[in-house]
């Protein structure tokens, strides 16, 4: 007679990993919603109200991870990972927008969320794959061992009730079997899924990190500004040289939107922005004027 293999968890866990297909949307599906109109606000330039919709989707309250089992964990896993993928967003459009310091804290705050949802499953998970790994190892074994048996009963046109029984064990453990190995993905790419998660943050904060603190020297350094960076800002935005170095519109759009957010008040930032996004032309260049002549004695 067959062995039967230990049970599957509750089904529920697809269920619970399935549950962007609800009729409610999951933050996952309001991301993806949003990022055409948010792209093509970029696209045009339009980085502040880029930000402004991004920001629209990060939840007021981070959620309370839920430990209390497999189920919650996947539930809670997702929704951090959607929450995590708002703010990379945020994080894009911050940065575009002359944010930087929001730019950062959303990428740290993205970074510890990651973090704590791995911190939370890795361990059950592990466990967990690991359990379904032995389970299919036994039933594969339990196979091997009854396999000539077992194609002896499938080649059978006709069983007795025994043999009928018996054949619906082996069938049994081959379903076990395919389910055992599909739970040991399942929990074995949300253990790595969520690892890579911890990881993609890192990057971003380093990056905001060095822009602030690079922008932060060059202030210091400003010896006519003594340190002040509103003096800085009008020492930059008079340079055109400053503006030409930032490379292509999206680049200069980009370099005038930091100094609009370091001074806000500038007159000259505006009106810089304003030309470069085609809202009022060009200050035309005066001609010189040529040179008086002096009287003749």
């Amino acid at each position: 007679m067959l062995m039967r293999t230990l049970a599957l968890l509750p089904a529920l866990l697809f269920s619970a990993a399935l549950m962007a297909q609800a009729p409610a949307p999951s933050l996952g599906d309001r991301v993806k919603a949003e990022r055409p109109a948010v792209e093509k606000l970029m696209a045009d330039l339009q980085y502040p109200e880029a930000l402004k919709r991004a920001e629209s989707l990060l939840p007021a309250t981070k959620p309370v991870f839920d430990k209390t089992d497999n189920q919650t964990m996947v539930q809670s896993s997702a929704v951090y990972m959607d929450i995590c993928q708002a703010y990379r967003m945020a994080v894009e459009t911050a940065d575009a927008a002359g944010q930087w310091e929001k730019a950062l804290d959303y990428a740290k705050a993205a970074k510890a969320m990651s973090a704590e949802s791995y911190a939370a499953i890795q361990d059950p998970f592990t466990k967990t794959a690991a359990y379904y790994t032995q389970a299919a190892a036994r039933a594969k074994q339990v196979l091997e061992e009854n396999d000539a048996r077992i194609k002896e009963l499938k080649g059978k046109s006709v069983l007795d009730p025994g043999e009928r029984q018996e054949l619906d064990l082996a069938l049994g453990v081959e379903k076990e079997l395919v389910d055992d190995t599909k739970w040991v993905k399942f929990f074995q790419t949300y253990l790595e899924v969520t690892k890579r998660e911890t990881e993609a943050y890192d990057p971003l904060v380093k990056v905001m990190e060095g822009k602030l603190k690079g922008e932060a020297d060059q202030i210091a350094d400003y010896k006519a500004g003594k340190g002040d960076k509103l003096k800085w800002v009008e020492a930059v935005v008079s340079s055109p040289a400053y503006l030409e170095a930032q490379g292509d519109k999206a680049g200069k759009a980009r370099f005038l939107y930091r100094l609009a957010v370091l001074d806000p008040e500038s007159k000259k930032v505006q009106h810089q922005l304003d030309v470069l996004l085609g809202k009022v032309p060009a200050s035309p260049v005066k001609a010189a004027k040529p040179a008086r002549k002096g009287k003749k004695g």
